[in-house]
């Protein structure tokens, strides 16, 4: 095991703690204790690690592109809920339910997860479920990216739907955004083969 899947598996042992303890509200030695029980049992239960996640599945975290992350998903967070109250203060509750397939470019289950819990995180849509191949939008041919993997799309009821493609828009912004703060540098080249 190398130095920086050793340091991997260490912060993912103190984030759980981490976890754990501010789950309980007050930090004490039984709650760390039992956080560190606690966060044995997942990491073996569900190891990480090359032979698990794929380096390019894992993809490299990069900060600055991480609080951009952030960042824009509490603007989206603040605009949806405000979108969301609006529309349920009507005098009238007019909605148009749908549900959007939201095709991604990148093929791995790290982004795609991501990407579906801030949708599904945000007030009016939620994703519900994670499938297969859609030919909504040009991606890069399989053969080409030297990965045979389907084209992983995100199914996404959205509460008042007015515009599928702005659906898909804010989806991909959310990828784009994804795939810059934590993707891995074959998602990166992925994505600028299809940046508008």
């Amino acid at each position: 095991m190398s130095i920086v899947e050793r340091l991997r598996g260490t912060t993912r042992f103190v984030v759980l703690v981490a976890v754990w303890v501010a789950l309980w509200g007050e930090p004490s030695v039984g709650n760390l204790l039992s956080g560190v029980l606690v966060a044995a049992a997942v990491s073996w239960l569900f190891p990480s690690g090359p032979r698990v996640v794929t380096a390019e599945d894992e993809g490299t975290p990069r900060f600055v592109a991480g609080a951009r992350f952030l960042a824009v998903f509490a603007g989206a967070l603040v605009v949806a809920t405000w979108e969301v109250v609006r529309d349920v203060l009507r005098p009238r509750l007019r909605l148009a339910e749908g549900i959007v397939a939201v095709p991604l470019v990148s093929h791995s289950p790290v982004i795609a997860t991501l990407v579906g819990n801030a949708i599904s995180l945000t007030p009016g849509t939620l994703t519900v479920e994670i499938g297969g191949v859609s030919q909504r939008r040009p991606v890069p041919p399989a053969s080409a990216a030297g990965d045979d993997r389907a084209t992983v799309v995100l199914y996404v009821h959205v509460l008042n739907l007015t515009d599928a493609e702005s659906v898909r828009a804010d989806g991909r912004s959310f990828e784009r955004l994804a795939v810059s703060a934590f993707g891995s540098d074959e998602d990166r080249r992925r994505m600028r083969e299809v940046a508008p």
